[in-house]
């Protein structure tokens, strides 16, 4: 559970990095951080403790004392500093607790309510690839905590899917920001709590793209004094330069968009194949440590290694021998009932050689029976993968040993 707090404390992280666009650097790095930080570690000692109560209460005067605090040493051009620590701490409290009840899910809104606190306070579209790491983040960290609890609260395994998802939730925002940014080009506008510290930006250039400000000529006025002089005679205008023909922006910029959004969909495909590639890597190197565990001692040890390593593969691969089957069931001939005949006939072999290395003395199995063991178990795991269809090859490529076994 101490990775999963750690994972929900790194997101309301990331999230008050938002607030580098409402207050100055040096703030967010002397006041807002600090307090997420704080609060996250006594909020999370409390709550492994089940004190949620008591964190809520410990924690809520953390942030109101820190609050204050920031208020008197903060200075008056930083920015809503005080406010900023106190609703990113709040936010941080709320989401360690959340994460902690019966509903992990519902750390979610605290997270989201801090990236909502930092634009309310003046941040703004400033913080645009700060609100999108923030969603990898709290998705990444929702798949582990909710992994978690379906094991029993054991340690989660780490499966490609709680990362592509993550990643396709971040595709679709990037689009989502891109797209607002070409198709909307009124400039951004600071609400009522940034109007006082208009100066104010985040102290990182945005890689998603930037508003154009688009200026218009003042007004005429229609009912304004007339020039004196007006019947004389008028001179001659003098004849306008011809204007320059300014260069499309437009069309760069919007190319310009396009080549990042082709980038990405080229990264995150790469990303994916390497991630596929990595976690075959993973599985083969995982069953080899297995095989190389179980074949290891004496004659013995090594055929009833043997045994072991073709029920592994079976229950891999979809195939598994019930708990009741054992070696002596299946060299009698007892257990054939639910097997084909081409896998029956090596796993019998084998079966024979595991009764006698299991129930015999220690000298009446040699190392040319631990040879024929193995080579049986070689046998029954390739009649295993004959009757697998292609989808279930594919499958079993990216399935690896329990962790009990790899634990061993």
């Amino acid at each position: 559970m101490r990775r999963t707090q750690l994972a929900v404390a790194v997101t309301c992280l990331v999230a008050a990095m938002a607030y580098g666009g409402a207050v100055k650097a040096a703030a967010l790095t002397a006041y807002v951080l600090p307090g997420v930080i704080g609060v996250a570690v006594v909020a999370s000692l409390l709550a492994a403790y089940r004190m949620r109560v008591t964190a809520l209460v410990v924690g809520g005067a953390l942030v109101l004392g820190w609050s204050e605090l920031v208020n008197v040493m903060s200075g008056q051009t930083d920015g809503p500093v005080a406010r900023s620590s106190a609703v990113a701490a709040a936010c941080t409290l709320l989401a360690v607790l959340a994460a902690q009840s019966r509903f992990p899910a519902l750390f979610l809104a605290p997270v989201a309510g801090s990236v909502l606190g930092a634009m309310l306070l003046g941040a703004g579209s400033q913080v645009r690839s700060v609100a999108v790491a923030t969603a990898f983040c709290a998705a990444l960290t929702l798949g582990w905590i909710e992994q978690s609890r379906r094991h029993w609260k054991a340690p989660p395994r780490r499966g490609t899917a709680s990362v592509l998802l993550p990643l396709l939730i971040v595709g679709v925002a990037v689009a989502i920001v891109l797209l607002q940014v070409q198709r909307d080009l009124r400039p951004p506008e600071a609400l009522a709590a940034g109007l006082a510290y208009p100066g104010i930006a985040a102290p990182w250039p945005d890689p998603l793209g930037t508003f154009t400000t688009r200026f218009s000529a003042p007004p005429r006025v229609k009912n304004g004094p007339k020039p004196p002089n007006s019947n004389s005679k008028k001179p001659k205008p003098k004849p306008k330069p011809k204007p320059k023909p300014k260069p499309n922006t437009k069309s760069k910029a919007q190319s310009n968009i396009w080549l990042y959004v082709f980038a990405g969909i080229l990264l995150f495909l790469l990303f994916l194949l390497l991630a596929l590639a990595g976690r075959l890597l993973a599985v083969r190197l995982a069953w080899r440590r297995v095989r190389r565990r179980l074949a290891a001692g004496g004659p013995s040890e090594q055929v009833t290694g043997a045994w072991s390593w073709v029920r592994l593969r079976l229950d891999a691969r979809r195939l598994p021998l019930a708990a009741a089957v054992s070696p002596d069931a299946v060299a009698a001939g007892r257990a054939a009932a639910g097997l084909p005949p081409e896998l029956f006939m090596p796993l019998q072999e084998l079966a024979t050689t595991t009764t006698t290395a299991a129930f015999a003395g220690e000298q009446s199995v040699g190392a040319d029976e631990a040879v024929v063991a193995w080579a049986a178990a070689g046998r029954a795991d390739e009649s295993a993968r004959d009757l697998l269809t292609r989808r279930g090859r594919v499958r079993f490529a990216f399935r690896a040993p329990a962790q009990k076994v790899q634990a061993r």
